[in-house]
């Protein structure tokens, strides 16, 4: 008779696991993360008024708010005047504005930079484009003196 019942405990056991498993739920699968946005702060992180040059060609910058004035060597006496939009983008300064040829964008970034001639070190790069024609070179704030090496 133990054989028996050892018997049925064998065969109940065996057809327990012979039982297919209850279906499981499916978890769905997690939607994808939203494509990141740009991270825009208050563009009081750089100073209000910027002086940004360059050299070969020389160009020379001046921006105040959204407000930019752009000289040329020749154009000391009478600069273009733009009207613009500041903005920080992922830690970048930019301003910009304008349509077709008028259009502009100055673009500010807290690096080291040196114009290549007088061998001052300026606190920030910066990159011109006005049309087609992209500038670049350094800035700083005009308030704040550079020293010389």
């Amino acid at each position: 008779m133990k054989q028996a019942y050892m018997g049925l405990v064998l065969l109940a056991t065996l057809a327990a696991c012979s039982q297919p498993a209850p279906p499981v739920a499916e978890t769905p699968a997690p939607a994808p993360a939203p494509a990141a946005e740009p991270v825009v702060a208050a563009s009081t992180d750089f100073p209000q008024v910027l002086q940004a040059s360059g050299t070969e060609p020389f160009w020379g910058v001046r921006v105040e708010g959204g407000t930019l004035d752009y000289t040329t060597p020749e154009t000391q006496d009478a600069p273009r005047h733009f009207e613009g939009t500041r903005s920080l983008v992922d830690g970048l300064l930019q301003v910009q504005g304008g349509e077709g040829d008028n259009a502009f964008r100055l673009t500010i970034e807290r690096a080291t930079c040196s114009d290549g001639m007088s061998d001052l070190s300026h606190p920030f790069t910066a990159e011109f484009v006005l049309g087609k024609d992209t500038f670049k070179g350094c800035a700083r704030d005009p308030a704040v003196p550079v020293e010389a090496p």
